[in-house]
Order: structure tokens, then sequence, then C-alpha cells
């Protein structure tokens, strides 16, 4: 089925995805992992891929963005860990790219700067500054923070 139809079996299962793209932003990948999940035929799925990609359900580009936004945001993220999270979702480096380069350079001093004083502030008693600084390091890192950002904060 070469011409982007659906089978008619597999309608009902198309529909359904399409709303479950249109409600939030999805990659290929997290519709592939949905599909797989209901036992749906690999060349099914790759076709419902397709159609999605070409009506603009599922757009990548879009998704870096939205992904990056809210890792940035909400949860803090570093753009190493941001960039990693992306690629094990197999989409396309550019994407990835134009994403993380979209990042507001004083929002994510901001994160580093909040994430660094929450975790002084847990390290209180900690009274070894050189395990101190280890874990603080450690920690930023685990967010996905570059190591020179991370010894210019700390220093």
């Amino acid at each position: 089925m070469s011409n982007g139809s659906i089978p008619v079996e597999y309608q009902t299962t198309y529909f359904k995805i399409e709303q479950y793209c249109a409600s939030q932003e999805h990659c290929a990948f997290d519709v592939k992992r949905k599909l797989n999940q209901q036992n749906i035929p690999s060349e099914i799925t790759e076709q419902i891929i397709e159609k999605l990609l070409k009506t603009n359900f599922i757009n990548h580009d879009r998704y870096c963005e939205a992904f990056t936004n809210d890792h940035v945001r909400i949860k803090k993220w570093g753009k190493l860990k941001i960039k990693a999270a992306l690629k094990a979702k197999f989409l396309p480096s550019v994407s990835i790219t134009n994403a993380i380069q979209q990042i507001d350079n004083d929002l994510y001093y901001e994160n580093l700067k909040y994430l660094l004083a929450r975790k002084k502030n847990e390290l209180a008693n900690e009274k070894d500054l050189q395990k101190k600084k280890a874990k603080l390091v450690r920690y930023l890192a685990s967010n996905g923070y570059e190591s020179d950002l991370i010894f210019d904060i700390i220093d």
C-alpha cells in the first residue's frame, strides 16, 4: 500500500493515533512504541507513521522544540541530557541541534544556579570540601550541564 492509505481494518487505530498526536506533541518513536504495544504489524505501523508525518500530526522539529522547552523550564535539564534523550528517540540531529540552540541562555544559567544552590543546601552538613565539590559536580553533570559551565559556577 504505497499510496499512503491505511487498510480498512486499521482505520480506527489510525484515527486513535491521530488523536493521540493531536492532543500533545509526539514523535515517530513514541507512536511506534504505542502501536507495538497494541501488536499492530510493523508494515502497518510504518504506513501510519508515514501518513502522520505527511499530514503534520508528527513534526520532529516541533517535537524537539517542545521537548527542549519543557525540559529546560520544568525539569531544569541541561543541554547534554536533553540531547541524549532526543537521540534515544532517533530524532534527526538537525532538529535536535536547532531546538537546543533556541534555549534561552539566561534561563539556562539561572537553572544551573538554582540547582547548585539547592544541592549545596542539601549538602550543608558535608564537612569535607573536596567531597562536597565532587558531589556538586556529579549532580550538575547528571542533570546534563556542561563541565565548563559547572566548573565556572562552582569555583
